[in-house]
This record gives C-alpha cells, structure tokens and sequence, in this order.
C-alpha cells in the first residue's frame, strides 16, 4: 500500500479496490450545486484507500446500472424532473432490478418522487412514475422553502439542509426516514419525509447534503465499503473521531456542519 500526502490528508491506496458511481442527469437536476454529493463522495472513498470514479449521464446516453455501485440523482425543476422520468421509461426494469438487489441510490430534491407510483401535476393531471414504492407526490401552485434540522432513523447525528421544493403532501405506504425538527414541512405539521428502502435513500433536502453533513457521508461510505475494507475517513488525519476530545484539528467540513447545526439549533431552541 502506498501513501501520498495532498493537502495535508493522506492519500491511501488498495488494488484493486474500485467504487464507479454515476450521476445520473448531471445537467438536468443539478439546481443547487448538486454535483458536489458525487465528487465528496468519491474522495472519501479514495481517502479511506478505494479508488473511486464519478461517470456522467443524461438524456440520450446509454446507461448499464450493473456496471456502477452507487446511482447519484440531484432536484431540478419539475419540467427536468418529467424529462427525466420520460428517459428513464428505458431503462425501468434495469434500474428497479438493481435497486431491488441492493445498489446504492441517493435521490436529492424532487428526484425521490420519480420511485413512487404517481406524481400528480398542479393542473391536477397524473404522471405515471417508476413504481417501485407505493406512494404518491402530489403538487400545487406553492413553494416550500426554508432551512431545516433533522433526525435520521439510521443516525445518531443530526443533519443540516434546505429544502425547495413544490407545494403539495405526499401519501402512501412506505418508510419516512426523517424526522424535521426544524424547517417549512415542520412548520406545517408535516414531521416526516423522504424515502428509504434497501439501499435506495431519498429526501427533499436539497444541494450538496453530502459536504454539509459529514456523518450522512460517512454512512453512504460506510455502507458501500462494508467498513471491511480501507481507512475510515474518521482515522484520517484532520478528522475528529465522535466523543474524541484530542488535538487533531476538526476538517473544514466538520467545522462548518458543526456551525450550520448550531446556529439553526439556536433557532430551534429560541421558538420553543
């Protein structure tokens, strides 16, 4: 194994130990800085020793799901997000039948609507979906927006987001894995979204999630890595592990999840 050092992290590397991911409509449902969640991702692979590659795919690529590990799809606006339902009519039983094996899957934003049965439109006109989840999305001529904190079913940690998406509720039987303490949903009594079956997570928080929330990053990882595998990104250096209270210096994404979680904690605390 050899070892690099790059902007004071050391790199380490492991043969023949490669992660491909793909973000999928990387144009299209790219809104608010999407991309950044599969190039985190793909470092923090290659710093816990697995090299790591991001492909790019769109409307009018070829797409083979067997050949990736982890299917990244961010929010757009609601004409890219049926853009994209309409291209994925493709490759529908291909993607499902890799989900249902257990690839990895992040849907950020409106994305996650697209693995429901049915998304009706604000003029009240129904869109078929993928159908892999019974669930429907329906929308109106409203925007909800605004900051939030929320809990994780799989997280001890908090998380940190934004979320912008159309007015409307959603229904059905599936698992709600977060819990909004704070932010337009909560306000509106609305205490549960998102989506989560196997190894498929969606959510309504928007942007790079990924870079904002280091502890929902290390939990992508470690579920693709098994933790078998590598360095932990938490044995690297600049990185504090949990409830360590020694010298080594918090990484700047730790210090500014840390920040964001705090100042949106006091707002929290100052409503209650």
């Amino acid at each position: 194994m050899t070892t690099q050092d790059s902007d004071s992290t050391t790199q380490f590397r492991i043969p023949n130990s490669e992660f491909r991911i793909l973000h999928m409509y990387h144009d299209l449902m790219n809104l608010y800085g999407d991309w950044a969640n599969a190039a985190i991702l793909e470092r923090e692979l290659m710093q816990r020793g697995h090299d790591a590659v991001v492909d790019k795919k769109s409307v009018g690529d070829d797409v083979d799901f067997d050949a990736y590990d982890f299917v990244y799809i961010g929010s757009g606006t609601e004409r890219s997000l049926y853009a994209c339902l309409k291209n994925l009519e493709r490759y529908k039983d291909a993607f499902i039948g890799r989900i249902e094996d257990g690839m990895h899957v992040l849907a950020t934003g409106n994305s996650h609507e697209l693995f429901g049965r049915l998304i009706r439109k604000a003029d009240g006109e129904p869109c078929e979906t993928l159908g892999l989840l019974d669930f429907e999305t329906i929308h109106r001529d409203s925007r909800v927006t605004g900051d939030c904190v929320c809990r994780a079913s799989f997280l001890n940690d908090r998380l940190v987001g934004f979320i912008n998406r159309a007015g409307g509720s959603q229904s059905g039987s599936v698992e709600r894995p977060f819990f909004l303490e704070l932010g337009p949903s909560a306000d509106d009594g609305l205490l549960h979204e998102g989506i989560k079956y196997k190894n498929l997570l969606g959510t309504y928080l928007t942007g790079p999630i990924l870079v904002r929330n280091p502890p929902l990053l290390r939990y992508i990882a470690d579920k693709l890595t098994n933790s078998e595998f590598g360095i932990r990104s938490s044995e690297l250096p600049g990185v504090r592990r949990q409830g360590d209270a020694g010298t080594v210096p918090l990484s700047s994404l730790e210090k500014a999840y840390r920040s964001a979680l705090g100042e949106l904690s006091a707002r929290i605390h100052k409503r209650n």
